[in-house]
């Protein structure tokens, strides 16, 4: 989706990677941990929470 973004809009992820804290996008793997950890046993006491995964955009 992002290349596709970027074909249609030249330097969007440079803009996005200098708008983010981190300095940096994310890896989809990063992205796959924090979905796999809400579907885990590990966040069973988890409800109704929104889990931004953003590298601090929004905070």
């Amino acid at each position: 989706m992002v290349r596709t973004w970027e074909e249609h809009s030249p330097g969007l992820t440079d803009r996005m990677e200098a708008a983010a804290p981190l300095g940096r996008m994310a890896e989809p793997e990063e992205i796959a941990q924090a979905a796999a950890w809400l579907l885990s046993d590990r966040s069973s006491y988890v409800t109704g929470a929104v889990l931004p995964v953003d590298a601090g955009l929004r905070a």
